[in-house]
């Protein structure tokens, strides 16, 4: 009689799983509590038996199913898990060299920026450097030419050389130029800011 309430129960928590599991999803441990009354537990079966995978201590995802095979969750899943309700930006050499200023830069890892953590992690395989500090809910591009500014050492790329790209670009009309101003004011040092506004003074120059 044990026996056949405890197949009925699984059964029952296994095609409730199966139906409500997201592919690509990230799930914390708590979260499994929908589904068991012990989670921990539940997590390390649905591991074995391939339904999840872990990505860290904690965090599992349900693998989206390609015709090459199961695909991992996306960076962005993994982080919004990660961070939770916090805000988090990414950037380096992905927003960097978009720009036009100059750099080709590449890492081994992806930086990201964010308002609670600071060190190196990994999720999934994968490598994240995490920096505690400021930026804007919803960045405009401006505000990735000041943070290249800011981290041209990271990038490889001289400053000056940053500087002939930002006026080449100025001359070209690519940058809103109030909103440059007032990024690097709000997020670069007083060494940024002075760069900027020599960059304004040499395109207008120019005209």
């Amino acid at each position: 009689m044990f026996s056949t309430v405890y197949y009925l129960r699984k059964r029952f928590m296994d095609q409730a799983v199966q139906q409500e599991l997201e592919p690509g999803r990230i799930y914390r441990t708590r979260e499994l509590r929908a589904w068991s009354a012990n989670p921990a537990r539940l997590a390390k079966r649905l591991v074995r038996e391939g339904r999840l995978r872990q990505a860290a201590h904690g965090l599992y995802y349900v693998p989206v199913p390609s015709r090459f095979g199961s695909a991992p969750a996306s960076d962005a899943e993994l982080l919004r898990a990660f961070f939770g309700n916090s805000s988090f930006l990414v950037s380096g050499p992905p927003k960097w060299n978009a720009l036009g200023l100059g750099s080709t830069a590449m890492f081994a890892v992806t930086l990201v920026y964010n308002t609670k953590r600071t060190g190196e992690f990994t999720f999934d395989g994968r490598r994240y450097l995490l920096r505690r500090v400021l930026f804007p809910e919803n960045p405009p591009l401006e505000y990735f030419v000041i943070d290249l500014l800011q981290h041209h050492d990271m990038a490889g790329v001289p400053l000056a050389d940053l500087e002939r790209g930002l006026v080449a670009t100025l001359n070209n009309g690519r940058w809103d130029q109030k909103l440059l101003l007032d990024m690097a004011g709000r997020y670069g040092t007083k060494a940024t800011l002075a760069l900027v506004e020599r960059a304004l003074h040499a395109a207008d120059k120019a005209k």
